[in-house]
């Protein structure tokens, strides 16, 4: 069984990193002057690049196919008038359909669910997903009904495609919202709810039955921030982009079990306490790999900076070899926990994945390596996160700016600088 915290890659496209840029935080390695030498991370080489080459050769067919079915199905559907607007008292229950088994789409989804709250805090909120941890993950979110979890991928489990389907079409909702502008899966929840009113994206290849559309925002925004765009352009709500970020809102005890743990792997170690440890996920599928011989470079040069500090590698699975052996390892399969063990460290360094992703809904500084997808598109958003384009920069220039993050925000929790 494939392990949810391993899952493929949330957008593996090796597009250039054209919206780094628009975000605070994100770094193309230009302020180091780093070029790139011996000591930087390279993508996939010979056979390997090969086959990830053809393998995103099928993907990119794939959605060309997809883009042109619904181009065709919209030109036989033909053109539907939109409406623009909606007040906030039409709308008390709510589905937002985001069909999509990765854990990253599933955690784009809490800033749309924290915003509608806001706006609609009595209205019930429904999530159809397909993410296949969703239930556990999402659980006790403020404003959330249901949660109903689509098989994905797995044609031979139409049993429980067609029960979620009718937990689906159990309710009737004011308002049903497909928040992607691509996805063939959320057109067709869109179409098969039991809605008063329908919102989405105003596209050549929208066939969904909306009733209400918003055109595509012109300047280049985050995954997790347009689907807020949809919401504040039909209730006239005011949006801040720059202040979006990923919700996951833990209890304390599920912190505290998460503190436990952490200081249980970091025990024996001199000074053992969560203040001085380090938290890493290494691995990483595809354009996104980052080879050991890079993070053995990269730990031995913080260490040279930070002696005190305490690597704790966070594992994809139990059987996986970790990156040092004398570092403390750990793997943990439910993503709530994994989150509340992240939050109990000083600092987090990830690969683009899903655990970075639920680092950046702490309030841990998280650092976002880079290699083929966009940061501005898709790295952490919180001001004190740091996307890096890792192909630029040498494992010691990260490492010296890391070392300024772990030095500030030793200041900021009140600890040794």
């Amino acid at each position: 069984m494939r392990d949810p915290i391993n899952s493929p890659a949330d957008h593996n496209n090796p597009a250039p990193a054209h919206a780094a840029a628009d975000r605070p935080g994100a770094d193309t390695g230009a302020d180091t002057g780093a070029g790139a030498g011996a000591g930087a991370a390279r993508a996939p080489t010979g056979w390997r690049r090969a086959r990830v080459r053809i393998r995103f050769l099928f993907k990119n067919l794939r959605h060309r196919a997809r883009e042109y079915l619904g181009w065709l199905l919209a030109r036989l559907v033909g053109g539907r008038p939109y409406a623009t607007g909606l007040r906030p008292e039409q709308v008390s229950s709510v589905l937002i359909c985001r069909i999509n088994g990765r854990i990253g789409n599933t955690l784009f989804v809490t800033p749309l669910i924290r915003y509608l709250h806001e706006l609609l805090p009595n209205a019930a909120i429904d999530l159809a997903l397909a993410y296949p941890q969703a239930e556990e993950l999402l659980r006790g979110i403020p404003g959330v009904r249901r949660i109903i979890v689509f098989p994905h991928g797995s044609p031979q489990q139409l049993g429980r495609y067609v029960a979620a389907l009718r937990r689906l079409r159990a309710c009737r909702y004011d308002l049903a919202i497909d928040p992607t502008e691509f996805s063939t899966s959320g057109r067709v929840m869109l179409a098969l709810a039991r809605s008063r009113y329908r919102l989405g994206f105003a596209t050549r290849a929208q066939w969904a039955p909306l009733t209400h559309a918003v055109p595509l925002p012109r300047e280049a925004m985050h995954q997790a921030v347009r689907p807020l765009y949809l919401p504040h352009r039909i209730f006239g709500a005011p949006l801040q982009p720059l202040a979006v970020r990923l919700w996951l809102p833990l209890p304390a005890e599920e912190l505290a079990a998460g503190r436990r743990l952490i200081a249980e792997r970091i025990a024996p170690a001199p000074l053992g306490t969560p203040s001085n440890t380090f938290g890493f996920f290494a691995h990483a599928a595809n354009l996104k790999f980052i080879d050991r011989r890079w993070w053995l470079a990269f730990w031995e040069a913080f260490l040279r900076l930070e002696p005190q500090a305490i690597p704790v590698e966070f594992l994809p699975a139990a059987e996986h070899a970790p990156t040092n052996s004398r570092f403390a390892s750990l793997h943990i399969r439910s993503t709530r926990s994994l989150t509340a063990a992240i939050a109990a460290t000083r600092m987090f360094i990830s690969t683009d994945t899903g655990p970075m992703h639920l680092a950046s809904t702490t309030a841990v500084p998280t650092v976002a390596l880079f290699l083929a997808s966009d940061p501005g598109l898709y790295g952490p958003l919180k001001p004190e996160d740091v996307a890096i384009m890792v192909a630029g920069c040498s494992p010691e220039e990260v490492a010296l700016r890391c070392q300024r993050i772990w030095v500030a925000s030793g200041v900021a929790s009140g600890g040794p600088a």
